[in-house]
């Protein structure tokens, strides 16, 4: 399937921010007032090749309305990441997950991402084994905030703390010490929300 071109990513963009602020599916001339467009034509071509894209799909019994997919709403969940000692975790993305991220407070959803929670070490802050955690990339780190972590070059989720001008990860539960950085510390996300599936 190929990519999405600058107008056609724009575009989904647009549609995507009306969904998350719950109005309605644009017209053919809401999209020409929004990007310029002199035909209605122009916008029904793009949608057209969103459709073709898997981004659209008609709304089942409604003739040629369109609503957006799964594809197109989904955040990708990037892998597993440790929540007991820190390991070494390849990212692979393994599916994603429709979400309303303005709801979590990310206002950028190309910021956003899913990792799945191993281990029990967040159980204090109720973030248990299998849970999703959804994460922002952000500079804006705050002590005490849960995070996503690279240190010394293995990854795990832990409470950041910042005293003065050192930093380090606590574990949220006692089995599991607090955990110091030898030579490098990097925050690659801050937790904004923790998704739970009950079995069935």
């Amino acid at each position: 399937m190929s990519a999405l071109t600058l107008k056609q990513r724009l575009i989904l963009e647009f549609l995507v921010s009306r969904w998350e602020a719950g109005a309605s599916f644009p017209s053919h001339r809401d999209i020409c007032a929004r990007f310029g467009y002199a035909s209605p034509k122009a916008a029904a071509d793009h949608l057209a090749a969103l459709k073709e894209k898997g981004y659209l799909a008609e709304v089942p019994g409604s003739g040629r309305a369109n609503q957006l997919t799964p594809k197109a709403l989904g955040i990708p969940i990037l892998g597993a990441i440790p929540a007991g000692f820190p390991k070494v975790e390849e990212e692979r993305e393994e599916e994603a997950l429709p979400l309303n991220t303005r709801a979590y407070g990310i206002t950028r959803r190309s910021n956003a991402f899913l990792l799945r929670v191993h281990g029990d070490s967040m159980e204090g802050r109720q973030i248990h084994d299998g849970d999703l955690v959804l994460l922002e990339k952000t500079e804006d780190v705050k002590d005490k905030d849960v995070v996503a972590a690279l240190i010394d070059n293995e990854s795990t989720l832990k409470t950041f703390v910042r005293e003065a001008s050192r930093c380090w990860l606590r574990s949220e539960n006692p089995k599991y010490p607090e955990i110091f950085p030898a030579h490098d510390l990097q925050i690659q996300g801050v937790a904004r929300g923790v998704i739970r599936f009950f079995p069935l």
